[in-house]
C-alpha cells in the first residue's frame, strides 16, 4: 500500500461520527414545548368559553363547573331594565355575527353567575300575551320546568308584534301538564303592578325576519310563579342543575294563531302561521299594533 492511500485510510478513522442525536433532541424539545403551549391555550379557552357546548361537557365532567345561583334581592347582579321597545331598539340595528357574539356573551355571563363586572345583563320588564305554552324536555337547553311563548303588550293593552319572548321557568322535577300558561294569558314581568322583582335576564336573542326580535328571558331570583290564578296553580323555579347546550335557542317554535279579537285567539284551536310584524316599523320601535282582550296571569 502506497503512503498516500495509508495516509487517507488514516484520515477516514480519525473523523468522529455523528447519529443526528442533536437534530432529534431539539424536535423532542420543540415537540413538548408545542404540546404545553396548546394546552395552557387549551386551558384558557375552556374554562373562559363554558358557554360552548364542548367546553360546557368538558367542565361538567371533571366537575369544575360552578353551580348557576339562585340570587336575592340583595345580591342580584346589577344591570339595566328595558321595556320592550327600548329593547328591541337596543338589539335591532346589530348584525347576525353581532348577535351571535351577543348571544355567546349573554349566555357565558348567565353561565358564569355575572361575575364579569364589566359585563351587566340586561332585565326585561313589561306585559306580555301568551301565544303557547309547553313543559321543559330533556331535549331543550333548559331540561326541567316549563317555558311560555309570548308576544309584547303596550300600556292601552294592544300587541306589539316586534318584541316576542320565551319566558323560561326552570324547576327541579319535571312540571306537570296543568303547570303551564294557557295562550291569551298575560304575563306581568316586572311592571310597576308588582311589588317583587324577578329580574328577568335576556340570555338569547334571535331575528325571526326583518322586524321581528326574539328573546329568551330567565328569571335570577326564580322562586314561586302563579301560573293560574283562579285555580291556585304555582310553579316553582329553581336555579338549573344541568344545561344542554347542544340544543338549539330558541326554544319555541315560531307557530302562532290567528290575530287575538274578542274571545282571544287560541293557537289550539285556530290555524297557526308565521309571526310576523303588522306593517313593518319604518324605524326601531315603531311596529303596528293589534288591540286584545285583557285577562291577567301574573308571575308572584
Amino acid at each position: 500500500m502506497s503512503r498516500a492511500n495509508t495516509k487517507d485510510h488514516n484520515s477516514t478513522q480519525a473523523m468522529p461520527k455523528t447519529d443526528g442525536g442533536m437534530f432529534w433532541w431539539t424536535i423532542g424539545i420543540s415537540v413538548l414545548i408545542g404540546m404545553a403551549t396548546f394546552s395552557w391555550i387549551f386551558s384558557i379557552f375552556v374554562f373562559t368559553h363554558p358557554e360552548t357546548p364542548f367546553n360546557y361537557s368538558f367542565l361538567e365532567k371533571m366537575n369544575r363547573l360552578e353551580e348557576i345561583r339562585q340570587f336575592d334581592e340583595k345580591s342580584v347582579p346589577a344591570g339595566r331594565t328595558y321595556n320592550p321597545k327600548d329593547l328591541y331598539q337596543k338589539f335591532y340595528t346589530l348584525s347576525d355575527r353581532n348577535l351571535k357574539d351577543n348571544n355567546a356573551l349573554l349566555r357565558r355571563n348567565y353561565i358564569t353567575n355575572y361575575k364579569n363586572k364589566d359585563e351587566k345583563p340586561f332585565y326585561l320588564s313589561g306585559r306580555f300575551r301568551v301565544v303557547h305554552a309547553r313543559p321543559l324536555t330533556k331535549g331543550d337547553v333548559f331540561t326541567t320546568g316549563m317555558v311560555a311563548r309570548a308576544v309584547a303588550m303596550t300600556d292601552d293593552e294592544r300587541e306589539y308584534r316586534n318584541v316576542v319572548i320565551e319566558y323560561v321557568l326552570p324547576t327541579i322535577v319535571d312540571a306537570k301538564p296543568e303547570q303551564q300558561f294557557s295562550a291569551g294569558d298575560l304575563l306581568d314581568i316586572d311592571s310597576r303592578r308588582k311589588k317583587r322583582r324577578l329580574y328577568s335576564s335576556v340570555i338569547n336573542v334571535e331575528r325571526l325576519n326583518e322586524d321581528v326580535l326574539v328573546f329568551t328571558v330567565v328569571p335570577l331570583l326564580y322562586g314561586e310563579h302563579t301560573v293560574d290564578a283562579t285555580k291556585g296553580i304555582t310553579l316553582t323555579a329553581a336555579p338549573p342543575a344541568h344545561l344542554n347546550l347542544r340544543a338549539p335557542l330558541p326554544i319555541t317554535d315560531n307557530s302562532f294563531g290567528a290575530i287575538a279579537g274578542p274571545g282571544g285567539g287560541n293557537p289550539d284551536t285556530e290555524p297557526a302561521g308565521v309571526l310576523t310584524a303588522l306593517g313593518g316599523p319604518t324605524a326601531p320601535g315603531k311596529a303596528g299594533t293589534v288591540p286584545v282582550p285583557s285577562t291577567v296571569a301574573t308571575t308572584k
